[in-house]
Order: C-alpha cells, then sequence, then structure tokens
C-alpha cells in the first residue's frame, strides 16, 4: 500500500524538526558544527527520511519497520539536544523549543504505530475464514 507521505502529520512534523535543527546547528563553532552538528542533523535527517520510505512499501508490516526506525532516529534527536542544552552547545530556549518538537515527533510516532498495528489486526481477522457449523 503506497501513501502520500505529505499527507502524513508525522512527516511534516518529522521535516519541520530537520529543518529547525539544521537552522540551529549552523550557529554552533566550527569544530561542534562538523563533529556534533552532523549527528544531530543526521538524526533529524533520518525520521523524514524513514517516513519517507516506509511510504514507498508495498507492505504494511514494512511500513511500520519504518515508522519504528524513524521513532528511533526521533529519539536519539531528543537525546542529543538534551545533551547539546546540558553542556551549552546550543541556547537555552532554542533547545527547550527542539526537544519538545522532538519528543512531540516521537510520541505521535508510537500513536501512529499503535494504529497501524490495531489496524493489520483487524484486517487479519476480518480475513480470517469463518467457522460455521
Amino acid at each position: 500500500m503506497i501513501r502520500e507521505p505529505e499527507s502524513l502529520k508525522v512527516h511534516v512534523l518529522a521535516d519541520a524538526l530537520a529543518l529547525d535543527i539544521h537552522r540551529a546547528t549552523t550557529t554552533l563553532p566550527e569544530l561542534e558544527r562538523l563533529i556534533f552538528g552532523a549527528q544531530l542533523r543526521g538524526a533529524a535527517l533520518a525520521a523524514p527520511l524513514h517516513i519517507r520510505a516506509g511510504c514507498a512499501k508495498p507492505s504494511a508490516q514494512d511500513f511500520l519497520m519504518e515508522l519504528e526506525e524513524a521513532a528511533s532516529a526521533a529519539a536519539q534527536c531528543h537525546y542529543l539536544l538534551t545533551l547539546a542544552r546540558r553542556v551549552g552547545m546550543l541556547p537555552e530556549a532554542a533547545c527547550a523549543t527542539l526537544e519538545e518538537q522532538a519528543l512531540h515527533l516521537v510520541r505521535s510516532l508510537l500513536l501512529l504505530m499503535k494504529a497501524e498495528r490495531g489496524r493489520q489486526r483487524s484486517q487479519a481477522m476480518n480475513s480470517a475464514p469463518s467457522l460455521t457449523v
């Protein structure tokens, strides 16, 4: 089942987070930008990429696996942002906003995965042969 990524709220959230993290990391000093910034941008970019990859997969199970990877990437972003705030690498206010975005994305992905699993179970039950006596 091919889906349109732009129609998914989680893709919109992931895309916005990736853009906002990219903008925030351009202000880092050169060494931090090259090492820490690259890691943070990579994790931020992985979330929308996994969502898009899942949308292109033909099976619901493959879609679900890509959503799990996106949630993992978003959780990594959240941790890296908390680290950046605690060591003073990024301004406190910017980190707080980005951390909330990342956490909202993780929660939204988890809710979508739960709904997708329920949909898959429902379809499996509806397609199972009925036993009539």
